[in-house]
């Protein structure tokens, strides 16, 4: 009889013991359990410790380090398939609960969500395809070729004036007109390999997508592929077009929504502000000195700066100035024609990146985020990216190419995990989706008319408030 009252005493305070081995945690103390010997995050409200399941992660370790300590209930939900969010696979990790958020959070899952998972990831099950396309043979030589116009071009444009014939060595136009392409070269490596890699989408072999991420932002642009995955995945596409969270909507020196305060000069932004991202390039290896000594990217907090990143860090800053600066005038061309090919490829790089996002998230009828007094989104993850989001030229194979498919953004933002080689395909699925659930699709016929609309766009929010009431 005793037995059965002590087991029964035990079954019965079981709960309560287990209560107080749970942990209840507020995002600060969360945020101290950030490294690969102490990995937790937060889904939706719980916290779980995967300390030792992240080397087995099938998505690689890239991810998981990226999200230690942090809420990471939208990454997840973006990038996995309904099979994975539908199982118990996280169960035997879970370890408490999250008391407080850091950032806004968005509704549970919704029904258009879960839909444009299920049929996008059908269409690629019955085709056969892989998610993250994994023709590494044509991933390789779109790499290679890449590599070898950047190279080639910026060879002809300073070197030019050494090798070539006379009459071409002396032409300064021509040297313009070759740094100018090996500029754009250097933006299309960024759209196109770097990107996906920065996303998962580049193959499926994980080990490859921080090696080809660094060579082509750091060691080929001289910006940081850590900094990238901190201002890109941690925060536009977590939190996009959120004014304070989203490192790309910052107040200064543009009026992007009408909720910011207009100044003086905003008024003509829609001049000055194209000519401006001439000097993205320059700006962004600014900040990435600012996110190394302040350890956050804006608001974005620094995940822990690994030995191999540091080395990376420095290593990219240190190469890129080299080839870019030093070793043409090693090779015996004048540092006066060295520096002009380089602002050259500069500018056309920056503005070239500059633009082709801009037009995706900054433009008439584009939507900024709007979050309550709580601190809540009213809008599920998936419809906030879509309403801030614009597609142009789909049917232009040009625009595709020239863009690394930036040109199909409401389907990238959606489906971040999907590599921009499967975008063309499944934007129908994407667009049928969207109008069967009444969530906006924003779209113009080609890339004039996305920057046209752009434009505008500076131009409205440059107009003062005062003119524009009385003007209504």
């Amino acid at each position: 009889m005793c037995k059965g009252v002590i087991e029964a005493s035990l079954a019965e305070g079981l709960p309560e013991l287990l209560e107080k081995e749970r942990v209840h945690v507020t995002w600060e103390e969360l945020a101290k359990h950030n490294t690969a010997d102490d990995l937790w995050v937060a889904i939706r409200g719980k916290v779980y410790n995967l300390t030792s399941y992240h080397k087995r992660h099938p998505g690689g370790q890239q991810f998981m380090q990226l999200g230690a300590g942090r809420d990471v209930t939208h990454l997840y939900e973006a990038y996995h398939p309904l099979s994975v969010l539908d199982s118990n696979i996280l169960e035997k990790f879970e370890i408490g609960s999250l008391k407080t958020q850091e950032y806004h959070t968005y509704p549970p899952m919704s029904r258009f969500h879960r839909a444009l998972k299920k049929r996008v990831y059908d269409y690629l099950k019955d085709a056969k395809m892989d998610a993250q396309y994994t023709m590494w043979g044509l991933q390789s030589v779109r790499l290679a070729l890449m590599v070898a116009a950047i190279f080639g071009l910026y060879a002809l444009s300073t070197l030019g004036s050494v090798i070539l014939p006379a009459p071409l060595a002396a032409s300064t136009t021509l040297a313009i007109l070759f740094a100018a392409l090996g500029g754009g070269a250097r933006a299309l490596i960024g759209v196109h390999t770097m990107h996906d890699a920065s996303h998962g989408a580049l193959g499926n072999k994980p080990a490859l997508w921080t090696p080809v991420g660094v060579l082509s932002n750091d060691f080929l642009n001289g910006s940081s592929f850590y900094g990238w995955l901190h201002q890109h995945i941690l925060g536009h596409h977590q939190y996009c077009n959120t004014a304070g969270v989203d490192p790309d909507v910052r107040p200064f020196p543009f009026r992007m929504d009408k909720h910011q305060e207009w100044k003086w000069y905003h008024r003509y932004q829609c001049v000055w502000g194209p000519l401006a991202y001439c000097t993205l390039s320059m700006f962004h290896r600014l900040e990435d000195l600012t996110f190394i000594n302040e350890k956050k990217w804006d608001t974005i907090r620094m995940a822990p700066l690994s030995l191999e990143h540091q080395a990376y860090f420095w290593a990219g800053k240190a190469f890129f100035f080299f080839w870019q600066l030093v070793l043409p005038g090693l090779l015996g061309v004048p540092f006066k024609h060295t520096v002009m090919c380089h602002i050259v490829g500069e500018v056309v790089g920056s503005w070239y990146l500059a633009i082709a996002f801009q037009a995706n998230h900054v433009a008439e009828d584009i939507e900024f985020q709007t979050i309550s007094e709580g601190g809540a989104c009213l809008e599920d993850w998936a419809v906030m990216q879509a309403r801030p989001t614009q597609d142009y030229g789909h049917g232009s194979l040009a625009t595709f190419v020239l863009t690394g498919g930036l040109n199909y953004q409401v389907v990238h933002h959606l489906l971040p995990g999907v590599s921009q080689l499967h975008y063309k395909d499944i934007q129908p699925i994407v667009k049928k989706t969207c109008e069967d659930f009444g969530v906006t699709y924003n779209h113009r016929p080609t890339f004039a008319a996305a920057v046209g609309s752009h434009i505008r766009h500076l131009y409205n929010m440059g107009i003062p408030p005062a003119i524009k009431t009385k003007a209504n």
